[in-house]
C-alpha cells in the first residue's frame, strides 16, 4: 500500500471500531481488534493515509435506528444476546455517544464534498455494473436475510432490488470513483461488507477502486 492514499471508510468498519472501545469485555474480539489495528497502522507516520468518513456514512450512523440495529445485529451473532436486551441497549447508549467523536475526526473535508456532489444522481453505471453478476448477488442476498425475521426480511429485500446492494453502499462506491478520478493517490473501501469483498477484482479492474478487507495484511492490498 502505497502513502497518502485515501480509505473511505463502510458503516460496519466504523461501528466495529467503535464497539472494540465501548465494550472491552467482549470476549470473541478478533475482528474489532483487527479493525483498530489495521486504523493505527493506516494513518502512522509510515503510511500517513487520508481515513475518510463520507456525509452518506456520516448521516447514516446517526439514524439511531440504523445504529441500533447494526449494534443489535453484531449483539444477537457475536455475542449471542437476546434481541433488544437490557446488555444490547447499554452497548447501543455508549456506542451513541462514542461514534459521534469518530465521525468528527474523520468526517469529510469541504473540498472532497465538492468534488462529489450528489453522489445518488450517478448509479447508473454502478447498478449495470453489480447487474453483471446476478447469481453472486443473489447468494450474497440470500446469506444477508437467512436469520433474519420475516418483517425483517421483507425490508431487506425491499432494500435490495433486483439484489443489488444497498443504495448506500452504491452511494459509497461512486464516491470512491469521484474521489478516485480527481487525483492521483490510491482510493480504497474499507469494509466487512460482501458487497464489497466479494467484488475486489472485479471493482479494481473496472473502477480503479480498491477495496480494503479486514483480514488481508497491508502488504497484501498492493498485490
Amino acid at each position: 500500500m502505497k502513502k497518502n492514499c485515501f480509505i473511505l471508510l463502510d458503516t460496519n468498519i466504523c461501528i466495529y471500531r467503535t464497539l472494540a472501545y465501548v465494550e472491552p469485555r467482549i470476549l470473541k474480539r478478533e475482528l474489532l481488534d483487527k479493525v483498530t489495528d489495521k486504523i493505527d497502522i493506516l494513518t502512522n507516520n509510515n503510511l500517513a493515509c487520508k481515513i475518510i468518513i463520507t456525509t452518506t456514512i456520516i448521516n447514516e450512523l446517526r439514524n439511531q435506528e440504523i445504529l441500533f440495529w447494526e449494534i443489535s445485529q453484531f449483539c444477537m451473532n457475536n455475542l449471542h444476546h437476546k434481541s433488544g436486551d437490557y446488555k444490547t441497549l447499554r452497548i447501543f447508549e455508549k456506542a451513541k455517544k462514542s461514534i459521534n467523536k469518530f465521525l468528527i475526526k474523520y468526517q469529510i473535508g469541504k473540498e472532497l464534498i465538492r468534488i462529489l456532489g450528489d453522489s445518488r444522481l450517478d448509479l447508473t453505471e454502478i447498478n449495470n455494473f453489480y447487474l453483471n453478476y446476478p447469481e453472486k448477488l443473489n447468494k450474497i442476498t440470500q446469506n444477508k436475510v437467512m436469520k433474519l425475521k420475516q418483517f425483517q426480511k421483507d425490508k431487506k429485500l425491499r432494500e435490495r432490488p433486483n439484489n443489488l446492494p444497498e443504495e448506500n453502499d452504491r452511494i459509497l462506491l461512486s464516491e470512491a470513483i469521484k474521489i478516485n478520478n480527481s487525483n492521483e493517490n490510491d482510493v480504497y473501501i474499507f469494509s466487512n461488507d460482501n458487497d464489497f469483498i466479494e467484488f475486489v477484482e472485479e471493482i479494481k479492474t473496472k473502477f480503479n477502486v480498491k477495496i480494503l478487507k479486514l483480514f488481508d495484511s497491508i502488504e497484501e492490498e498492493d498485490s
